[in-house]
């Protein structure tokens, strides 16, 4: 029977493809390995205590809806808590019938696949981009077009050149995928003048947009700007919301907030994948907002971050060699490294583990290709008498990988996406 197994599996399991980043993270399980790999929230950002309340105020009045399976478009209150968040927070009216409760984002983006991709369908996305929105696209026989980024987000202008070409071809893409607030990977933020043309291509190619936003409560400083769906006069856009960096992922709550014609359909392939999300998250979830618990603790995540990223910057400053560059993000959980083009970070990762210090390769994040010089360092999770520690210890190897580069060719070249 084994042997018969690959003729047995789907077209889809076939070209399946394990995500490199969660295969790196199986290595990473030991005590003395310093990690800026994982996208991981840092448990001291959980609030234990709080929760606690939450968890046996749910039990001692909720216990036997909240253990039971819920309705497949979410907990009620839960969806109305959202909606008035949303009316509230970002000046964008929803009602519950505009809300989607799914298992996090990354369900939610696998519904989006499933109900809008066809095998050889198109998808535009930034590049680089989001690994696991890459692989739900891919899962599908998607094929993803890209549009290359700046240090204001996506190149709007060459994201209009690209569009004609598409249309040139009878291929626009069912939507466009975009992560404006502290992109991953590159921390990125979007300016707003590109939100708004971006909006206004929408508009003229007829196209729908995904906007996901899973960091965008994560700022540091700065104004938070507008949505790209506070420009969304005609439900075009579909906002995608998480509470797993803002509260905690293990309750794997997320959302969707838009056209209600769209999420009936994407609550009937809901249905079909997991029933409901679970229902005791969401009751937990919902309490931490009505008791006002929410908040106060994203300021709190808001300082804790903010105080990492900043040991990461000063870091980084004291040990990366000359020729090594990295942007400043203004929030999220995220900043970019740029090698010199003759550096390919993917074939440094060994040495990088063989010193008990480990980073994400950015190359997998570019659908197009490129990004072989580029990584992506997490500065949440780590503990902050680490990440001095830790970064020294990457200095050193791409030092000495500079040192050898240089007796080899003596070339430096420089590639930034």
């Amino acid at each position: 029977m084994t042997s018969k197994l690959e003729a047995l599996l789907s077209h889809s399991a076939r070209h399946m493809r394990a995500s490199e980043i969660r295969e790196l993270l199986k290595l990473l399980n030991t005590t003395d390995m310093i990690s800026f790999a994982g996208g991981l929230p840092n448990p001291d950002a959980f609030p234990i205590g709080p929760l606690k309340k939450a968890v046996n105020h749910v039990l001692d009045e909720h216990a036997r809806e909240a253990l039971q399976y819920s309705v497949t478009e979410g907990h009620t209150q839960l969806r109305n808590a959202i909606a008035a968040g949303m009316g509230k927070e970002y000046n964008l009216s929803q009602s519950a019938a505009n809300i989607l409760i799914t298992t996090g984002s990354q369900q939610a983006l696998n519904l989006l696949a499933q109900v809008f991709l066809d095998p050889d369908d198109v998808v535009l996305t930034e590049n680089p981009t989001y690994l696991g929105a890459l692989l739900t696209f891919r899962a599908c026989r998607a094929r993803v077009e890209t549009v290359p980024m700046d240090h204001e987000g996506m190149c709007i202008d060459l994201a209009e050149k690209k569009l004609g070409e598409l249309r040139q071809q009878n291929r626009l893409p069912k939507f466009i995928y975009t992560i404006p607030n502290f992109q991953n990977p590159t921390g990125i933020s979007m300016s707003i003048r590109r939100r708004e043309k971006l909006y206004a291509l929408l508009a003229e190619y007829d196209l729908l947009l995904v906007e996901d936003d899973p960091y965008g409560m994560l700022r540091f400083e700065g104004e938070r700007p507008l949505l790209i769906k506070n420009f969304d006069q005609e439900e075009r856009v579909l906002y995608l919301g998480s509470f797993s960096k803002i509260l905690a992922p293990g309750f794997r709550v997320g959302w969707i907030a838009g056209r209600q014609e769209i999420l009936n359909r994407l609550s009937l392939a809901k249905q079909a994948q997991d029933l409901c999300t679970n229902a005791f998250g969401q009751y937990c979830v919902y309490e931490a907002i009505h008791h006002k618990m929410l908040f106060p603790h994203i300021a709190k995540i808001v300082r804790l971050y903010k105080t990492k990223r900043d040991l990461m910057l000063q870091a980084l400053d004291r040990h990366f060699p000359a020729g090594v560059t990295w942007n400043r993000p203004a929030g999220g959980m995220f900043l970019w490294v740029m090698l010199p083009g003759n550096l390919n970070a993917l074939s440094l990762l060994s040495r990088a583990i063989e010193q008990k210090v480990a980073y994400v390769p950015g190359e997998p994040f570019f659908p197009s290709g490129g990004g072989h010089n580029t990584l992506r360092l997490n500065f949440s999770f780590a503990a902050d008498d680490q990440i001095d520690v830790g970064i020294a210890r990457l200095g050193r190897v791409f030092k000495e990988a500079l040192a050898q580069r240089a007796a080899e060719d003596g070339g430096d070249g420089m590639e930034i996406f």
